[in-house]
Parts: structure tokens; sequence; C-alpha cells
């Protein structure tokens, strides 16, 4: 009895070793690279080497500068593909989601409309402010409204906010998606409590973030905007970090017992995207003036499921030389993110004076905001396991 228990236990393991070794890019070592590989390889020299070699330190100060210009190859076609994947699956798939793709855009665009025409106002004294703050000071929260000032300011103030808060839940929700595929193709299987158990826990690094910015008075800079951070309370930030421990040692608890009852390891494959969120987005583990790389890193973890589904698609068109075309779509992507967050942004602040006029880059915060926060909406529904365009296109030849 024992010995047939035994072999029973041991079937999930040699399926796992008997099913061949998939990948997205046509190798498991790039996928590993992309989709957090290189951010942890990155991460150690300048974690724990920056105080002692002075070539870490230098390339540490310069990093943010070479990210931002990286973003020109990883982030400006990240934003674009996810239009091209979203716009392209026909109206059927538009109205379906009219939320986020038609009510999210227009709603976003109305308030960037109401901030430029009516943005003069002051909004400090209205009895409205007052009554909010009244509520907010009722709450024992320091929270407050008006404090900018004018009305444009204030719209693009909590804007910023919006797009910082939904940061971390596309983040979070990117790398739960980078999970499932491989937990698919790896025969990995997880049950409905267990992959809630991870997508909770890669989700509560949102909230440790989020109060990160957020438990203190003070402003940072946005562009020539400074925006004021929320005041709330500290508890707050320091109850997160005990959710995050538990939440994560319980992910720890749920793969051994995976591995105790049914010999089911984890591929690294797998395990990466995890990883690289936890040692970049814990405030602890990461380094605040290096936040901004983040976005590199979470744009190139885009591109192997973005290429797989390209070249899946060129495939069942039977169109010719998919990689060359994948290439292409790429470089237009590029051209494309170009014009949307730089050339045309900068060339109206310079046609209206924005930095005159208005007292802030009007259209370059705006153009970059409403793209960010509107893309955060396109990818919740474009990589749902229910989207059947995408699922078939990204599994082809998955089994």
């Amino acid at each position: 009895m024992n010995t047939i228990a035994s072999k029973r236990m041991a079937r999930p393991l040699a399926l796992q070793r008997a099913l061949p070794r998939v990948s997205l890019m046509g190798s498991r070592t790039l996928d590993f690279m992309f989709m957090g590989g290189l951010a942890i390889l990155l991460w150690f020299p300048l974690y724990f080497l920056q105080d002692t070699f002075s070539s870490v330190k230098s390339v540490g100060l310069f990093l943010p500068m070479i990210v931002f210009y990286l973003g020109y190859c990883g982030n400006y076609p990240h934003f674009m593909a996810s239009y091209k994947l979203a716009y392209t699956q026909g109206r059927r798939f538009v109205f379906q989601n009219w939320f986020q793709l038609i009510f999210i855009p227009m709603s976003l665009i109305a308030l960037v409309l109401i901030s430029y025409v009516f943005g003069d106002y002051s909004i400090k004294d209205s009895g409205f402010v007052r009554a909010i703050n009244g509520i907010l000071g009722g709450m024992g929260l320091q929270t407050r409204l008006g404090l900018y000032p004018n009305l444009r300011s204030e719209m693009l103030g909590l804007f910023v906010l919006l797009m910082y808060f939904s940061v971390g839940w596309h983040y979070s929700k990117q790398t739960f998606g980078c999970m499932m595929v491989y937990a698919k193709m790896d025969n990995y299987p997880l049950k409905g409590l267990e992959r809630n158990l991870l997508r909770y826990a890669l989700l509560s690094t949102w909230w440790l973030t989020w109060l990160y910015s957020n438990c203190s008075t003070g402003t940072y800079p946005f562009f020539n905007l400074s925006i004021h951070r929320l005041a709330l309370p500290y508890v707050w930030f320091q109850v997160s970090y005990v959710v995050v421990a538990l939440m994560f040692a319980l992910i720890f608890v749920m793969f051994l017992v995976k591995y105790v009852q049914g010999k089911q390891r984890p591929s690294w494959n797998f395990l990466v995207p995890m990883f690289a969120l936890l040692i970049w987005h814990v405030p602890f583990l990461g380094e605040a003036q290096y936040f901004g790389i983040i976005a590199f890193f979470h744009s190139i973890q885009y591109f192997p499921f973005v290429a797989k589904v390209e070249v899946s698609r060129y495939k069942k068109n039977q169109r010719r030389h998919p990689i060359k075309r994948v290439l292409m779509f790429y470089g237009f992507m590029i051209l494309t993110g170009y014009l949307l967050f730089d050339a045309i942004p900068n060339h109206l602040d310079d046609v209206v004076g924005a930095d005159r006029s208005l007292g802030l880059s009007f259209f370059i915060i705006t153009f970059i905001l409403f793209i960010n926060v509107h893309h955060y909406f396109i990818d919740n529904v474009l990589w749902r396991f229910k989207a059947k365009d995408v699922r078939e296109l990204l599994f082809e030849g998955i089994q």
C-alpha cells in the first residue's frame, strides 16, 4: 500500500519532467531574464556593493538617467503594444469591455479638459473643500484638499496620485499573470485557494509601496508640478509590512506542502517574477532613488508575452517572416511612443506657452498620466484567461 501511494505521489513530478521544456521566446533562459532575471542581477551590485566600489556607486547615480533613455526602447513599446492588442480585436471585443476601453478614456479626457478650461479657479476656500477636509479631520487623518494654488494643479496632482496608486496594482497583477502562464506551461497546477493566496500576497506589496510614499508629509516633483503626499497614518505602513511578511510566509508554506504531498516543484521561471517584484518593491530591500527603474523592468517583462502573441498571430494568418514582422512592429511601437510621450505633447506645450501661461508643462503631464492610467485598465481586460483570442495565441503550440 505504501509503495502504491508513493508511486501516485511521484506522478506529478514525473509528469513535470516528461513535458517538453516550452518557452515563450524560444528559450527558457531568455524568458527568465526578461521576466525578472535581469532585474535581480542588477539589484545585487546596486544594493550590496554601492558603498564598497566607487564604480558601482557611479553607475548607480547615473542609472535613473540611463533607464530614462532606455525607456524609448522599453517603456514606449510596452504602452503602445497594449493599445494595438486591445483595439485591433474588433468592435465586439471593444464593446464587451466598454468600461475599460470606452468609458475610462472618455472620462480621463473630460477631466483633462475641465482642468485646462477651468483650471485657474482657486478651490482652497470653497465650502466643498472645507467640508471634505472637515470629514478627513474628523476621521483623524491629516490628508487635506486645497493644498495646490488652483484647480488645475489640484486635479493634476490628484491624477498623479491616482497613477501611482494604479501602478502598484498593475505591477502586482502583471507579476501574477506571468506566474500563471508559466504554471500552465510547466504543468504546475494551482487550485483556486492557492491562486488567490498568491494573488493577494503579490497585491500586498502594492499597498506597502503606496503607503511608503504617502504615510508622510511634504511634496515630490513630477516634472514641474509639486505633488503633495497624503500624510496617512504611519502605523498603516507598519501594519502593511506585517501583512506582506505573513502573506509570503503562507506562500512558502504552500510551496512546501505541494512538494511534500505531490512532489511538485515550481520552476525558476515561475518564481523569478515574484522575486523581482519583492526586491524592487519592498522598501527595505529596494532603494528609493532607483524606484523609477522598476518601470523599465516591468516593460521588458511584458515583451515575451507580446512577442508570443504576435508571432502566433502571424503564423495563424500564414504571414511570412513572423520574427521580422515582430521586429518591425516593435520599431513602429517605439516611433508611436515617442510621438505620444514626447514630440506631440512638447509641441503643444510650446504652442500654448504652457510653462508661462499655466505654470506647468500641461500637455506633457496629461499625456503621460492618461496613457499610464488607461494602460492599466487595458491590460486588466487584455490578459484575462477568459479572453479567448489572446489566450489561444499565447498558448499556441503549448498544451
